[in-house]
């Protein structure tokens, strides 16, 4: 089990740092995005939420590994989400200790995935112990599209709290 989530954290830093070897456009996002992913309510460390909105996100599905990378516009606060065994719609739990090793992870500065006070993950525990996770719904998914919903609660090496609630993505399937 710690071999699996130490490979899908490997997978989300190396999603999220691929982003930064993109070409970007003038908003600091990566050209080309063929997906939409937002969350209504949004934030960091105690703060009110606020909204999340990417225009220029990416799915990826690689075998049966999706994986939905979106940095918000204008910014470089970023949200990856790494699923395993996806064969279809469905329901995937993110909750810190899944069997089946999904995981996501809410960054406020996704050029620097090594500083763990600004990279929240689903597979740490807050200060109090307590346990990040959130859900995933896909609603539809063909070889081109993906779309669904989320909610994300993830922690920094600090035990503080990032979150991300009532999130859509919507888009094209590379």
């Amino acid at each position: 089990m710690k071999k699996i989530k130490g490979v899908i954290l490997l997978a989300m830093i190396v999603a999220v740092t691929g982003i930064s070897s993109c070409k970007k456009d003038g908003s600091n996002n990566p050209s080309g995005g063929a997906a939409t992913v937002k969350a209504t309510n949004y934030g960091f460390d105690g703060t009110g939420g606020a909204a999340f909105s990417s225009t220029a996100a990416g799915i990826v599905k690689l075998g049966n590994i999706l994986t939905i990378t979106a940095v918000k516009d204008g910014t470089k606060e970023s949200i990856t989400i790494v699923l395993n065994n996806v064969t279809g719609t469905g329901t995937f739990d993110l909750l810190q200790d899944n069997t089946s090793g999904h995981g996501a992870i809410i960054s406020k500065d996704y050029t620097k995935p090594a500083d763990g006070t600004l990279n929240y993950s689903t597979d740490l525990p807050s200060s109090t112990g307590v346990k990040g996770g959130g859900e995933v719904k896909i609603t539809s998914l063909t070889s081109t599209t993906a779309e669904g919903t989320f909610y994300i609660v993830g922690h920094n090496s600090a035990g503080k709290d990032g979150f991300a609630e009532q999130g859509t993505f919507t888009g094209k399937v590379n």
